[in-house]
């Protein structure tokens, strides 16, 4: 089987690639650029052709002449001043999604996995966002706020279209808060806990003021990867939008703490309070889980002190490689 990954060198994409690899199906990898960083390792096992998703004449070709027969879609533009580029957001987002979903079409491709996130949904109310924090599943209302939540929204509602019209089997998988090695780096700002993760490795302290309270549901970049793969490989996506999380709420103080015991003399202060990223919009939730476990035989195999081990692990291989 030949698996077309979009943003294969991301932080989701290597492992995703990984994974695929495992299983002895062949990724075809399109990137921006060849920046293979974050899986030295693998450099020359698979395909890789540099690409845009926002031009069709390409992405179609692609898909055509690499004979692809699945689509795990992970290529997107996270703005980093929160909806200035809100133009740029809508062409890679929304426009390259519908370009893959068009070249699908066209060559016959009828399985298409598409990398959302839990902020279709916006602002949690209270109660479903604390203090009760009640899982939210798919089916609660959808009404996103930045331009990166708003786009990937149209993305998804746009492959459900083409799962009806077309009989591509389209899913969205809404991610909750992702950590993972390489996201401080290529997330910037948006990667609180990688920066509690990276920054005690580099031996540098972590202050922040408030925020040690703020519970949230917060996944492994390992366990995002393993959904995206069950969901190419299964024998049939049952619906068009699966949560992806841990499906309970961890603090911010108990990650510090995990930090503290993978490295030792991990210098790190926060205070107490809540919303440590000092959002206008409250999007902390937990996500239920239960529609990926039921059809995809999604089980989450990164718990806190394990993810945190295992991306201290990763980010000490990543700097010994290079």
């Amino acid at each position: 089987m030949r698996v077309l990954v979009t943003g294969g060198l991301g932080v989701i994409g290597v492992r995703v690639v990984r994974k695929l690899l495992e299983r002895g199906i062949q990724p075809v990898v399109c990137d921006f650029r060849p920046d293979f960083s974050l899986l030295p390792d693998l450099e020359g096992r698979f395909e890789f052709v540099a690409g845009d998703v926002t031009d069709f004449g390409s992405v179609s070709r692609l898909v055509r002449e690499q004979h692809i027969e699945r689509i795990v879609h992970l290529a997107a533009f996270i703005d980093p001043d929160m909806g200035k580029l809100a133009h740029r957001s809508f062409n890679v987002n929304t426009l390259g999604t519908v370009n893959l979903l068009e070249a699908a079409r066209l060559a016959g491709i009828t399985r298409f996995v598409h990398a959302s996130s839990r902020g279709v949904y916006g602002e949690t109310p209270h109660g479903v966002g604390g203090p009760g924090y009640i899982p939210l599943d798919e089916d609660h209302p959808k009404h996103p706020v930045s331009a990166y939540d708003v786009t990937k929204l149209a993305a998804e509602e746009m492959g459900k279209l083409y799962r009806v019209l077309h009989d591509i089997e389209f899913a969205a998988l809404r991610f909750a808060g992702i950590y993972g090695p390489g996201k401080q780096a290529r997330h910037g700002k948006m990667s609180l806990r990688s920066r509690l993760v990276e920054d005690p490795v580099a031996g540098k302290p972590v202050r922040l003021e408030r925020g040690g309270d703020q519970l949230d549901d917060i996944i492994y970049v390992d366990d995002v990867a393993e959904s995206l793969v069950l969901a190419a490989v299964a024998e049939r996506l049952n619906r068009a939008a699966y949560n992806i999380g841990s499906g309970k709420g961890q603090t911010l103080r108990q990650f510090a703490d995990a930090v503290r015991a993978a490295v030792p003399g991990a210098d790190i202060e926060i205070g107490p309070g809540l919303n440590p990223m000092g959002f206008d919009v409250h999007y902390y939730a937990i996500l239920d889980i239960s529609r990926a476990r039921d059809d995809l035989g999604y089980a989450p195999r990164f718990g806190l002190a394990e993810g945190v081990r295992d991306y201290v692990r990763s980010l000490r291989e990543i700097t010994l490689s290079r």
